[in-house]
């Protein structure tokens, strides 16, 4: 036999022929979970089994995410080919990794030890970055060595008010592998 615990209510004996029913409920509940969690107009859900009755509130709120760009090979290209003061390349590897290499006219602000960073003052910014903070009104393309620290940062960019964003998923490495071919 199995003992099943709920804060609610003391343990409860369940018989091996409930288990399949409880588990059946169990998926059915965790299935109507992740629909409300993604629909905010479904604010509580209860589904109730035989033995006890369970419910889920949601104790968060859900964030309006506005799309990044997606930017490609071609497109950097152009940013680097025409620099614009209304688009900002952001490296956010570390300063060494910068340091080996980076798309020209990038800057760097560090994903992994600054991840707060565009939400400083301006005046922190520019000690910390030796560069003037962004405006809310310019474009971050932001890119890293493969794309998983650049979509975290940009995403984060999002919750600190730019809106204007964009990120460069194939990253340095995509940079790196088409500029040796041209080269080539």
């Amino acid at each position: 036999m199995f003992a099943f615990r709920s804060s609610v209510a003391r343990a409860a004996v369940v018989r091996p022929a409930t288990i399949l029913k409880s588990a059946a409920i169990a998926r059915s509940f965790s299935a109507v979970s992740k629909v409300s969690a993604l629909n905010p107009n479904v604010p509580r859900i209860a589904v109730t089994s035989g033995l006890k009755s369970f419910s889920s509130q949601r104790f968060y709120s859900v964030l309006n995410h506005a799309e990044a760009k997606a930017y490609k090979y071609e497109d950097i290209k152009n940013i680097v080919a025409a620099p614009s003061e209304s688009t900002l390349l952001v490296d956010v590897r570390e300063p060494a990794e910068f340091a080996e290499g980076h798309i020209p006219g990038a800057v760097n602000v560090p994903f992994k030890s600054s991840p707060g960073a565009f939400g400083l003052s301006a005046e922190e910014f520019q000690e910390s970055f030796g560069f003037a903070k962004p405006e809310k009104e310019t474009e971050l393309v932001f890119y890293c060595l493969g794309g998983v620290r650049s979509t975290a940062a940009e995403e984060l960019a999002d919750s600190f008010g730019y809106a204007k964003r964009g990120n460069y998923a194939g990253s340095y490495e995509d940079w790196v592998s088409h500029e040796n071919a041209a080269k080539a």
